[in-house]
């Protein structure tokens, strides 16, 4: 299928903009409510903006591969690069050197807090009789576990590790996909119906990458 090789040429700048796109969407999540604005899911939504806004600054070795596919999501996505790296000028200095020297491993330990945020949530308007709070905190459970496998996979410092780390990771995002389905079926919420979307695509686009270790070794 064209759209399958597609992503597989151009996976890191599809995932880029499409996850951009997909957590703006949980902004407009928390906002779109019948009571008032729910703090845990705008707290974990906002992190998501500084997290891609890391990842997109110092993220060299996404931003090499990104360059080197071509085209128009490959620019949209560089030309974002330059303006998150004028943004993040005032970063603290500690901050600062731990998203350049591990900008995957912040920025999803930042993501996993999205999770943490539609969990915490859910939580609070648990109803084990109601299949949109059963969703989720499903969705919330599978964000957390999927971006903490990303994040670790920055981290580790064997190859294999990162390799069983990241092949697992887009396996689940792929149940927070569902459960993101579930969720849009039971609230027909149109902010969730697009996420939706666009993290599909995010998702089949992460089965094509690969975290490079700069120092391979025989440790798992």
């Amino acid at each position: 299928m064209a759209m399958l090789r597609y992503l597989r040429t151009h996976p890191f700048s599809t995932m880029a903009l499409c996850n951009i796109a997909g957590d703006l969407c949980y902004v407009g999540f928390a906002f779109d409510s019948p009571q008032a604005v729910s703090v845990p899911k705008l707290a974990g939504a906002l992190f998501t903006i500084v997290a891609h806004t890391i990842l997109l600054a110092y993220g060299d070795d996404q931003a090499r591969h990104i360059a080197g596919e071509n085209g128009a999501l490959s620019r949209l996505v560089l030309a974002l690069r330059g303006r998150a790296r004028r943004l993040l000028v005032g970063l603290p200095d500690t901050l600062r050197r731990w998203a350049q020297v591990k900008p995957i491993g912040v920025s999803f330990s930042m993501l996993a807090l999205n999770g943490v945020g539609l969990f915490a949530d859910a939580v609070r308007h648990a109803d084990t009789a109601n299949w949109a709070s059963l969703s989720q905190l499903a969705l919330g459970l599978f964000i957390v576990i999927g971006c903490a496998c990303f994040a670790a996979a920055d981290f580790v410092r064997g190859q294999k590790a990162a390799d069983i780390l990241t092949t697992a990771a887009p396996v689940i995002l792929t149940l927070a996909t569902a459960a993101s389905w579930a969720l849009a079926a039971t609230t027909l919420n149109p902010f969730v119906i697009i996420s939706v979307l666009v993290f599909g695509i995010s998702n089949l686009a992460g089965y094509f990458t690969r975290i490079e270790k700069p120092l391979p070794t025989s440790e798992a």
